[in-house]
């Protein structure tokens, strides 16, 4: 009896270490490392055949600016989940395949993971997007539906600060004045960067339209710019390229004002 209960004792133990060290737990350990903004823990989880392939100078830059991302997103009130996961079998290791949305749903990023066994643990070879399951190595059909994102409408620009007045021997100033309201500026821009696209966000096609909130002082220059709506890993170099726009000075009656607006930049898919 006390061998059959130390038999039974085993069996669960080991059942416990394949649940733990399963592919799909590996990779919900991943996204969970993401969140936190714990890029040395998300690199911990790559195999060796992966580090030797990518390099690890490579993978950790990509996981620090995965996590950053992820960090700002969630700042900004953004909060994503796994959808839709799938576990495949691949010659020699296993693949997961998933959703990653945020709670309203007009966001979502497909990303695939191929994983290898090493020891006891399920480790990460490679991180792709929607393009990894067009090999066609898998043993089940894996999720059809392609990469989408929709972007809301722009939001009404809010009231920041308001301008001081100037001396009154030098013609119309502005005094105690609210910026005025602009709305789509791409149109009057006088210099408009294009966004440099993310190494990340190429590696897994994302795209669409990413909204950047910005306020315009009486002189043409950005001097605010945040991300409203669009995908997490376009954000911070949406905002970068907003902060070198310029635009020509407004005047209100005569008087330089402020002006706030958004610019909207479309990322097409490499």
């Amino acid at each position: 009896m006390k061998a059959k209960l130390l038999f039974l004792a085993a069996l669960v133990s080991l059942t416990g270490c394949s649940l733990i060290w399963s592919p799909t737990a590996t990779v919900k350990a991943f996204m969970a490392a993401a969140q936190k903004g714990d890029a040395d823990g998300m690199t911990k989880l790559f195999s060796n055949k992966g580090i030797q392939k990518t390099g690890l100078d490579k993978i950790k830059s990509n996981n620090q600016l995965f996590a950053e991302m992820l960090q700002r997103a969630s700042a900004a009130g953004e909060s994503y989940r796994m959808a839709e996961v799938q576990e495949t079998s691949l010659p020699g290791g296993k693949r997961v395949a998933f959703f990653y949305k945020n709670e309203a749903g007009t966001n979502s990023l497909k990303l695939v993971f191929d994983l290898s066994k090493e020891g006891p643990a399920w480790k990460i070879d490679e991180i792709g997007g929607v393009e990894k399951e067009q090999i066609g190595n898998v043993d089940q059909p894996a999720p059809g539906d392609s990469l989408r994102e929709s972007v809301p409408p722009p939001p009404s620009p809010p009231q920041t600060d308001q301008v001081s007045s100037a001396s009154p021997n030098n013609g119309p100033t502005p005094t105690n004045r609210a910026p005025i309201s602009g709305g789509v500026l791409n149109g009057i821009a006088i210099n408009l960067p294009t966004p440099a696209y993310p190494a990340i966000g190429m590696k897994v096609k994302a795209h669409g339209t990413v909204v950047v909130e910005v306020l315009v002082d009486e002189n043409g220059d950005v001097i605010s710019a945040r991300a409203k709506s669009g995908h997490p890993l376009l954000q911070a170099a949406s905002v970068a390229a907003a902060m070198n726009a310029k635009f020509p000075p407004k005047k209100q009656n005569g008087v330089p004002v402020k002006v706030s607006g958004v610019i909207n930049y479309h990322f097409e898919a490499p």
